[in-house]
């Protein structure tokens, strides 16, 4: 498994990894910009009016024929938040062509239906058509409505807003409903041109084609225009304040106890391995500290584990209990990390932490999926180092390292969830 980066044009570039292991090739499109409250509902609602046809293709119907003809070819649009970029992302997955019947030339002919419906989407009067604006409209609404349905996703989403009220890490990634209503045909269209036209251009590809092939078929099929995107910095904030206490209420029978830290340490630091091995033994794997103390033995919660936004720099602890262990639970949960920072941290601790973590990057190298999310990520926080290469790094982090990165997590928030 090879990686390399190459740059297609200014403003748009190829991070491939080469591999035999798959039969399918991986291929996403991913246009990145600051993530902001005027321009994340539009950047929605685009991923889904652009799956409504293309110009050779002009209804849903003959569209998914097409790509029935492609092997079942899958193409896919949506958006990402990392940190505070949103990733307006066109994704394809297709069968490798040595497992075809007739070793066609099948991922070319993917990319170009793909590039079809990134740059010739079905319009009308010189804008998207209407009816299908004002019917994914609707549907995005709906969509938002029902995040309040997961209630331990819903939690932490609102733990995220109170912590970071003022500023764009707070945005929801899906869009404003408020937003979403008023957004017009030709609003939208605008805004699409100026995605195309602006945004910064990162395509990563898996599979076990020659980056240079992929840059071939880009060049080819994804005429993307040279660009000077804007900068995206995301505001990482390593104090806190006085701490945060909010409560919603609902008629729910568990309590979604959601406890936010700014962690002082992001995905752009070179000792990040640090910070990633504290957080296995914290609560990241079945052998951590919140589960086999706060969940196995005091029996506070039903699921307790830290969700780390690595290029923010934010984690949640997210929890559900019973609502009269709330206070003892939030206890415990901040004695854990407190026997972190003092140092209580036993060999056999530390050493299944290590097995876990160097299993977690091993992991990752066993999806496409995994191998595009995690180079992502690493690209927007200006690094590449592979999953192989982080796993190498686990065994030197020593005991005193994670005292001492351990010791940068500051509480900002406490929020509830309650009936």
């Amino acid at each position: 498994m090879t990686f390399e980066r190459s740059q297609i044009k200014e403003g748009v570039s190829l991070s491939a990894v080469k591999t035999n292991k798959f039969k399918t090739n991986l291929l996403t499109v991913n246009l990145l910009v600051p993530l902001r409250k005027e321009t994340a509902s539009l950047n929605s609602l685009l991923t889904d009016v652009i799956k409504r046809g293309t110009v050779h293709y002009p209804t849903m119907q003959s569209l998914n024929k097409k790509q029935d003809e492609l092997y079942s070819l899958g193409l896919a649009s949506y958006v990402q938040k990392r940190g505070e970029v949103q990733a307006v992302v066109f994704e394809l997955s297709a069968i490798d062509d040595n497992y075809t019947f007739d070793k066609t030339n099948l991922l070319e002919q993917s990319m170009q239906l793909l590039g079809e419906t990134i740059f010739n989407p079905i319009t009308e009067n010189g804008v998207f058509v209407a009816d299908y604006v004002a019917q994914e409209k609707k549907n995005l609404i709906d969509s938002i409505k029902a995040q309040i349905n997961n209630k331990t996703t819903y939690a932490i989403t609102r733990c995220h807003e109170v912590m970071c009220a003022d500023e764009p890490f707070s945005v929801n990634v899906a869009g404003d409903i408020d937003i979403v209503e008023k957004i017009t045909p030709e609003q939208l269209y605008a805004q699409y041109k100026t995605l195309l036209n602006t945004a910064a251009v990162e395509v990563l590809y898996v599979g076990s084609m020659e980056p240079s092939y992929i840059a071939e078929l880009i060049s080819k099929y994804l005429p993307f225009d040279a660009r000077k995107p804007a900068p995206m910095e995301t505001v990482v904030r390593t104090t806190a304040g006085e701490v945060k206490y909010h409560t919603d209420k609902m008629q729910i029978n568990q309590c979604k106890l959601s406890i936010g830290l700014r962690t002082g340490t992001t995905l752009k630091d070179k000792d990040y391995i640090k910070f990633a091995l504290f957080n296995e033994l914290f609560g990241g794997s079945p052998s951590s500290k919140l589960f086999m103390n706060v969940r196995e033995k005091k029996s506070l919660c039903y699921y307790c584990q830290p969700i780390v936004e690595a290029v923010k720099g934010v984690m949640v602890i997210a929890s559900g209990v019973d609502i009269k262990n709330k206070d003892t639970a939030f206890e415990a949960i901040m004695e854990q990390l407190k026997d972190i920072q003092n140092g209580n941290i036993s060999d056999a601790e530390l050493r299944d932490a290590r097995k876990s973590l160097e299993n977690f990057y091993r992991e990752i190298t066993d999806s496409p999926a995994s191998i595009c999310s995690w180079y992502l990520a690493r690209i927007i926080a200006g690094r590449a180092d592979s999953p192989e290469e982080a796993a190498k790094l686990v065994n030197a982090v020593t005991k005193q390292d994670i005292i001492d990165i351990s010791k940068k997590l500051v509480l900002d928030t406490v929020y509830s969830l309650e009936a």
